[in-house]
């Protein structure tokens, strides 16, 4: 992955190989004409002293002079750093969303409903009203969710409720034009990959089941030492999002599953398995 500290180390061996330029000139030319291991790679490793007077080894290429050895560097480090930029814009654009598994389940659910009360959504995602509450106050404040004035919410745009009319005393709640954005980014592989960076335990999950193969939240939360009532609603933002989705089959064989390998397990629980698109963002964050 991309880093600050990756960009800092290539402009300050750029800014060293300027500094002492003498030296490096003089080192390559010596190499130049002696035998030795770095006619096999191409380069040379020097220590030099950087601009702060510090030791630092240096890898050149044995074939361009200083100059070309500090520009290739300093272009190196623009381009990173461009990368770098563009990454934390991305991951900036989950930042107004709670890293809450269950702030996600609220917006799929708007989107689906097209508005609800959090009493209800607490019920329809089986979480705390108090902690639904709570984070629609939080995503109402952040810009992703907007009031919805009782009085003028029907029965035909809020499929959640089964009355004609919706209770007039509710705070409702749905999607605002952000939101909708927001849901549109996480169809995006983009969107798909920094869910793991914004999630807290999102890239744990979807490793575990990549490496072990299918798996169900109680048993996850034991074993890692989670809550359970988190680490379910986990596994549920993840399937919304499309980075797991749920294991197909009666049985499990012992050869999908590596955590606790039987023959085959019987499937008593809701298993969760990778997706695709799961393993390959997965793979993008961690290369």
């Amino acid at each position: 992955m991309v880093s600050q500290a990756e960009i800092d180390r290539l402009r300050l061996e750029a800014d060293t190989i300027m500094t002492r330029y003498q030296q490096v000139e003089d080192a390559l030319n010596q190499a130049r004409s002696e035998s030795g291991d770095h006619w096999e790679t191409g380069e040379l490793t020097v220590t030099l002293d950087t601009p702060h007077g510090e030791s630092l080894d240096v890898t050149l290429d044995l074939d361009i002079d200083p100059a070309s050895n500090a520009q290739s560097r300093y272009e190196r480090a623009k381009k990173l750093e461009a990368e770098l930029e563009r990454k934390e814009q991305i991951v900036g654009q989950l930042a107004p969303l709670p890293a809450d598994p269950v702030a996600y389940l609220v917006c799929y659910h708007l989107d689906a409903v097209e508005g609800n009360y959090p009493r209800s959504m607490a019920g329809h995602l089986d979480a705390e009203r108090k902690h639904v509450e709570s984070l629609c106050q939080k995503m109402e404040t952040a810009g992703l969710l907007e009031r919805v004035e009782s009085g003028t919410v029907k029965q035909r745009r809020v499929k959640a409720k089964q009355a004609d009319e919706v209770r007039q005393h509710h705070t409702y709640y749905r999607l605002s034009r952000d939101g909708d954005h927001l849901l549109r980014f996480l169809d995006e592989r983009e969107g798909q990959l920094n869910v793991l960076r914004h999630l807290p335990d999102g890239q744990t999950l979807v490793q575990r089941l990549a490496r072990g193969g299918p798996d169900y939240p109680r048993m996850t939360a034991e074993e890692l030492e989670m809550e359970f009532e988190y680490v379910r609603h986990l596994y549920r933002a993840l399937r919304q999002v499309g980075l797991v989705t749920e294991y197909e089959g009666s049985t499990i064989k012992g050869t999908e599953r590596k955590l606790k390998p039987k023959d085959e397990t019987h499937r008593k629980h809701t298993y969760y398995v990778t997706t695709d698109r799961g393993d390959e963002v997965l793979r993008e964050l961690t290369d």
